[in-house]
């Protein structure tokens, strides 16, 4: 992994959010793919695809919460948070506020670009900071 890449790695604090059990976080630091880190729990290899499929992801850094999902795709396509997920993020998001000091100013996007591997990839479909609160 390039340098520039690792520290980016390490500088995110990344998560999976899966329905009925919560917002599984990231250690601080680690340079773990999401895929890495549901591993590292011992789930089997097709409930990890499963989760990385259907259920939101992301990281957060430097005042920005970037969330999406999805598996397989190639360079130039995006990952995106789809829309039957938005209930899931909300349902969670006072939590997230609470873990990463989300404020007004926050930054969020709900999806990325798949850059060619060793870049940072590019964050797309930014949204309000309102949008997940609970009523």
């Amino acid at each position: 992994m390039q340098d520039k890449v690792k520290i980016y790695h390490q500088k995110r604090r990344a998560f999976i959010i899966v329905p009925e059990v919560g917002i599984i976080l990231a250690q601080k630091g680690t340079i773990m793919s999401h895929t890495e880190i549901l591993q590292s729990l011992g789930l089997p290899n097709e409930r990890v695809t499963h989760i990385i499929k259907n259920n939101p992801r992301g990281y957060f850094m430097d005042n920005t919460l970037v969330i999406y999902q999805g598996d397989s795709i190639k360079e130039g396509e995006c990952w995106e948070l789809q829309q039957e997920n938005y209930s899931v993020v909300a349902e969670n998001f006072a939590d997230m506020e609470h873990m990463f000091g989300i404020n007004k100013d926050t930054q969020i996007y709900l999806g990325v670009k798949r850059g060619k591997l060793g870049e940072v990839w590019e964050k797309v479909h930014p949204v309000s900071v309102t949008l997940f609160k609970q009523a």
